[in-house]
């Protein structure tokens, strides 16, 4: 009886116009979703291709490996400093940031993230959380992340950036460990800011009042000069370190010495003396495999915004440490 009535109902007009909608409701679909799939398919082949096309063109314009850079901190700083450093070149796919290693309060290392073994240009970016410790403490604890990088990735060779008292820290690394054939080689060095041969007395709230890291600010415009080959005329107690030190900077090692330079009378970038930034050419020039200067003019060139979101200076520092 129930099959009679569904074949009679069939039959009826209402059936066929009810069906006839129904068909035209599916075409309706089929026309809208049709270009939709037409777009979205379309979308993604753009994409694909200027993916593709961003790729090809960091191969070509930069060198692609694994060798990491470790960058480092100023004093009274964080890893959010260097962080800005990178910023152009992980964008663009240049590099990528593989792993943290703090420098815990008492001298261990909490590492996150690993090196991958990938020829993605990997970053490594170091944080003391006693950000306050000093330009030997500093160094000291660079050279047991480099210990920990070649012990547990055996890594042969690296490059480091250092703003600031972190740019002494990588020199005093070089120093007293570069030269070591045990440990991994030092390619290429990237020092911003660094006060080797004294800071500007700015009074700043967290500049130290005493013990002898207070002795570190003892600086004043026009106070100083160098003499032909880059030699101070007045030589301070942490440029006496280094220079004791001269000839065990390792050769092999390319550096670019990046200052600022206000151009407001005080010869600095409100912090550090330009003869302060440049007396580092006398320490090292002689030894290392190449040394070049780079200098940063106006308010670009203050101290700390030589590391912050600077365009001049990370479109530098990405060519000289990755550039073809």
């Amino acid at each position: 009886m129930l099959a009679w009535l569904l074949r009679r109902f069939k039959d009826t007009e209402f059936y066929f116009k009810w069906q006839q909608r129904a068909e035209e409701k599916k075409a309706d679909r089929v026309k809208i979703a049709f270009p939709v799939a037409i777009g979205l398919s379309t979308l993604g082949a753009v994409w694909a291709f200027s993916s593709y096309q961003q790729q090809s063109q960091t191969s070509k314009n930069y060198i692609m490996s694994t060798t990491p850079t470790i960058f480092m901190h100023g004093w009274s700083s964080s890893l959010r400093a260097e962080q800005s450093f990178i910023k152009v070149g992980t964008e663009q796919n240049i590099v990528t940031e593989e792993m943290v290693i703090h420098v815990t309060r008492d001298n261990k290392l909490q590492v996150q993230g690993r090196l991958t073994g990938n020829n993605d240009n990997p970053v490594i970016l170091v944080q003391f959380d006693n950000n306050r410790v000093g330009e030997v403490r500093y160094a000291q604890g660079l050279h047991r992340i480099v210990a920990y990088l070649k012990n547990r990735y055996n890594i042969k060779n690296f490059n480091v950036v250092g703003h600031s008292m972190g740019a002494y820290a990588w020199v005093y690394y070089s120093m007293y460990w570069g030269a070591d054939p045990i440990i991994p080689r030092l390619n290429k060095m990237v020092v911003l800011a660094g006060p080797y041969n004294g800071i500007l007395d700015k009074g700043h709230a967290n500049q130290p009042t005493s013990g002898n890291l207070a002795n570190l600010w003892d600086d004043a415009p026009h106070e100083n000069s160098l003499n032909k080959a880059g030699r101070p005329k007045i030589i301070h107690e942490e440029y006496q370190t280094l220079l004791a030190r001269k000839p065990n900077f390792p050769t092999n090692t390319r550096v670019l010495n990046i200052y600022g330079d206000l151009k407001d009378g005080t010869a600095s970038d409100g912090l550090v003396t330009i003869q302060s930034v440049k007396s580092l050419r006398y320490l090292v020039s002689d030894r290392a495999r190449s040394y070049q200067e780079f200098e940063v003019k106006g308010e670009g060139g203050q101290h700390s915004r030589l590391h912050i979101n600077n365009p001049v200076v990370n479109d530098k520092l990405t060519d000289y440490l990755w550039g073809k």
